[in-house]
């Protein structure tokens, strides 16, 4: 399931048990004596523990408001927030609002909520999730200041998850207190239906002329609303030439600065663009950006294609640079018919990330964990390691490559180990959604193949692709095509 933003929050419905929940605190039904003993808060207090069961006594026993906040004993979260009686169709907004305000309160900044109602009080899944998003949305538009960072409305039964995604879907459909969601290696993307001259992000970026001064489209109603003092600023850094981008401030809007450039005109030329932009932002410390929707307006190129070349760019950014100032990207589609290409673009794109991520902990333990052969890489992202001829490791290699070598006069001089960590991880990712899709395959395969010397330092820093194939790779019996 895709997440949206509202507010400052990530929001995301989502099946599995509370009670494995890993967020800084949880949701339990509960009554008002705290000793609720069926139902959710039979599986969230047994799993909690006994400490857990003698704080609810304890303060169940005192004077208390609609909710009470406990400790989380042998679950994974850090704190319990219960519920007094909110199973009540009439109160599960206000209920809700209350949960969110005691996350402030506590400095809670992940919360899971459950799929309140939808137990004895036999309320329809549809109504309760409606009502729950009422309350997260009442809360985080009404609140100037929050501290919470993610929401997740969690669902144990199949039949209440697919219910509960079919009414988020026509909740957020079209509706502008929601943005797409997006987290590719670690940054915010986001999708937000809108004007770009109204973000508040640290840059914004105008797709331009050489002269800076487009009269037409977004470009025009940028200038318009930075005011005199940048289109100054622009009279003095013009002419600008295809390759080139300027930095201006951000004049009268809320951005502090503007980016101008020359926009692509057509599908192939966008992800070196987006490479090239982000590269500009890394390069002046910028943290948060603005896009609009590249090549939608005068260069008149679907919207498919934009928002697959903006997204295409980002990936291929963020697999290159490990070290970047920014943090989030915001794409900003002006008009229904963009949004619309665009979302479903967003929704696909979550789909493939939710697949390719690993579906336990073993996994995920394991998908950052280097190579047990490998040196020890300290702090170290990237190593070169020669491998001593009379190791097994090296014998091994050397073995498997005359094997392949066949009938061709071959001798081993020297063989290296290279350890690329941002490589390694971005195989193990791939690896393992290949793995989940053909899982009695055999999907990897062991490759030797020869290249010119040029090529080398740019393989072992950046990995090797198909690119590369036809350079001298000659010998044995499988060659890259």
């Amino acid at each position: 399931m895709y997440k949206v933003e509202i507010g400052k929050s990530i929001l995301d419905v989502k099946k599995g048990d509370i009670t494995k929940e890993t967020t800084d605190a949880i949701v339990n039904l509960n009554n008002k004596t705290l000793d609720q003993d069926y139902g959710i808060s039979k599986d969230i207090l047994t799993a909690a523990g006994n400490s857990v069961r003698e704080e609810c006594i304890r303060l169940g026993k005192q004077p208390h408001s609609n909710f009470v906040v406990t400790g989380a004993g042998n679950l994974r979260c850090k704190k319990i927030i219960h519920l007094i009686d909110a199973v009540n169709k009439d109160k599960i907004v206000a209920e809700v609002k209350e949960v969110l305000k005691a996350c402030d309160q506590h400095n809670i900044q992940s919360i899971t909520i459950p799929a309140i109602g939808t137990g004895n009080a036999n309320i329809g899944a549809k109504t309760s999730l409606e009502l729950i998003m009422t309350g997260i949305e009442e809360y985080a538009l009404g609140t100037a200041t929050s501290c919470i960072s993610q929401i997740h409305i969690i669902a144990y039964k199949e039949n209440i998850y697919q219910e509960y995604i079919k009414a988020f879907e026509i909740r957020i459909s079209g509706n502008q207190k929601y943005n797409l969601y997006l987290k590719l290696y670690g940054k915010d993307v986001t999708l937000i239906k809108g004007d770009i001259t109204d973000q508040d992000t640290e840059c914004i970026v105008n797709l331009t002329n050489q002269s800076l001064n487009q009269n037409c489209g977004v470009s025009a109603a940028i200038l318009s609303a930075a005011g005199s003092g940048v289109k100054d600023e622009c009279n003095k850094l013009a002419p600008i030439t295809a390759d080139q981008m300027v930095l201006t401030s951000g004049g009268n809007m809320k951005c502090k600065k503007i980016l101008h450039l020359i926009g692509p005109t057509n599908s192939k030329a966008m992800v070196p663009a987006l490479e090239k932009i982000l590269e500009e932002c890394v390069k002046h410390s910028i943290k948060t950006m603005a896009l609009p929707a590249i090549g939608t307006g005068m260069a008149a190129m679907d919207p498919s294609d934009s928002i697959s070349g903006i997204i295409g760019g980002l990936i291929q950014h963020f697999e290159k640079v490990t070290h970047t100032s920014l943090t989030k990207i915001c794409i900003i589609a002006f008009t229904d018919k963009v949004y619309q290409e665009f979302s479903q673009a967003f929704k696909t794109k979550s789909f493939e990330i939710q697949e390719s991520e690993p579906y336990s902990e073993n996994n995920i333990e394991a998908i950052f964990r280097n190579p047990p052969t490998w040196t020890d890489m300290g702090t170290d992202e990237y190593k070169i390691i020669e491998l001593s001829n009379s190791s097994t490791e090296f014998k091994d290699i050397e073995k498997k490559f005359l094997e392949s070598a066949q009938s061709y006069k071959c001798k081993v001089i020297k063989i290296e180990r290279v350890q690329n960590v941002k490589l390694w991880r971005s195989f193990s990712v791939r690896k393992l959604f290949v793995d989940s899709r053909y899982p009695n395959e055999r999907n990897c395969k062991l490759l030797f193949h020869g290249t010119s010397i040029e090529t080398v330092t740019d393989i072992l820093y950046n990995g090797f692709n198909r690119s590369y194939s036809g350079k001298n790779g000659r010998y044995g019996r499988s060659s890259a095509k």
